[in-house]
């Protein structure tokens, strides 16, 4: 993984653990979905909004509707933190 993406994911994965609790960080699998770990549709609204925030990004929520798991949620964040 190059660095833009083991941040993006540790973020992603690191709000995660704070809105679901019982997980922990390892337990996180890039090629899972949000619901996997027992995300509702406003839990993965909160995560998102929170790592946009973590990594200080603006992204158009027309871009996230491709996003179908957390490895395609990490690459949009990937793609924009190259931007900055």
């Amino acid at each position: 993984m190059s660095p833009f993406e083991q941040q993006a994911f540790q973020t992603i994965a690191c709000n995660v653990v704070d809105l679901i609790p019982g997980l922990k960080p390892e337990q996180i699998s890039i090629d899972g979905k949000l619901s996997d770990y027992g995300c509702n549709s406003i839990d993965r609204s909160d995560i998102v909004w929170k790592t946009l925030d973590d990594l200080s990004l603006d992204i158009p929520i027309v871009e996230f509707a491709q996003v179908s798991d957390i490895r395609s949620l990490t690459e949009l964040m990937v793609r924009h933190l190259k931007e900055k």
